[in-house]
């Protein structure tokens, strides 16, 4: 008997020990990569040593839907970050919060009701590596890329699994039209990862590939000269993505402290300088940071986020088709 309550009683502290060590997580459900995450966590760890944060990775999709499905037990507190669109259609899993840092950020990048706030914003432009394009000339344009010479010479991310990929194609096909897209598609290698893109061009597997300014200019930032970005005449296409709080969230209040510390221009311009995610705040002008052009300096096609989503099953399903005859 003796053994037994003794038993129950080291349960009993160890149980409280957890419950101390815990009380003062957050739970952040997170689409960045490994690095970034774990280098402001650190920091912001530093900064906030009675907070420890708990990191849950996966795709922007899948976390939303686990959000939805954890609504009666909530176990994240915030979700970092991913594209508004996305974002937008899952309102009712997510709580107001209106942060001091939102003044920073244009109004159509912030939800009416403060459920979410815009972080930073993705150009789509064209990744060429200029020892394999064609005669050595830099294409100019989205429509040249309808052109026989590039054939197999164009590298795309499947749209299904990249969001950014999905952005450039739904873009293109609305500007150039069902034909000019389809001839582009078809000229184009399609590989299963936005990383699988930028990297062939970089290794020189390819010429040229349509994804990320941030994800193309690290190689130029890194030196290598016979890589450099388009910017595409007819204009280029926007994503924006931001953060939210999760609602009837356990901590509720360190997940206020975290989400004001992501949204800091100290914390959006280090991570511009360390992964060139162009940041959405208007006090950072990445043009005085870098060689990027300045947002406004950038020809922009505007798509609007909300048809864009609506639309995801009906382009996806027309894909899947063009793809069966690729």
């Amino acid at each position: 008997m003796l053994k037994k309550t003794l038993i129950s009683c080291a349960l009993l502290i160890l149980c409280l020990q957890v419950g101390m060590v815990t009380a003062g997580d957050v739970v952040l459900y997170s689409s960045n990569d490994v690095q970034t995450v774990s280098a402001l966590v650190d920091e912001f760890e530093k900064q906030n040593p009675e907070i420890k944060v708990s990191v849950v990775r996966a795709g922007t999709g899948a976390l939303m839907q686990r959000i939805k499905a954890e609504a009666a037990n909530p176990l994240g507190d915030i979700f970092w970050s991913g594209g508004l669109s996305t974002i937008s259609a899952f309102q009712d899993q997510l709580a107001p919060y209106k942060s001091a840092e939102q003044a920073a950020i244009p109004a159509q990048y912030r939800a009416p009701n403060d459920q979410w706030l815009g972080t930073n914003i993705h150009v789509s432009v064209l990744m060429a590596n200029l020892r394999q394009v064609p005669g050595g000339v830099l294409p100019k344009s989205w429509a040249e890329l309808a052109d026989g010479k590039w054939k197999g010479k164009v590298v795309i991310p499947d749209p299904q699994f990249s969001s950014a990929s999905y952005v450039a194609l739904y873009g293109l096909r609305k500007t150039l039209g069902e034909a000019t897209y389809a001839q582009i598609v078809r000229n184009a290698v399609i590989v299963g990862t936005t990383s699988a893109a930028y990297q062939g061009v970089a290794n020189g597997e390819f010429a040229v590939a349509v994804t990320m300014e941030y994800a193309a200019y690290q190689y130029v930032a890194g030196g290598m000269k016979d890589i450099q970005l388009v910017y595409p005449t007819e204009g280029t296409f926007l994503s924006p993505e931001g953060m939210a709080l999760i609602k009837g969230a356990k901590h509720p209040g360190e997940a206020r402290k975290l989400y004001d510390f992501l949204a800091s221009q100290a914390v959006q311009t280090s991570i511009f300088k360390s992964a060139y995610r162009r940041p959405l705040r208007n006090d950072i002008d990445v043009s005085q940071l870098s060689a990027l052009p300045a947002l406004k300096d950038i020809k922009v096609i505007p798509l609007d986020d909300h048809e864009m989503e609506a639309d995801r099953d009906a382009f996806l399903a027309q894909w899947r088709q063009l793809m069966s005859t690729h």
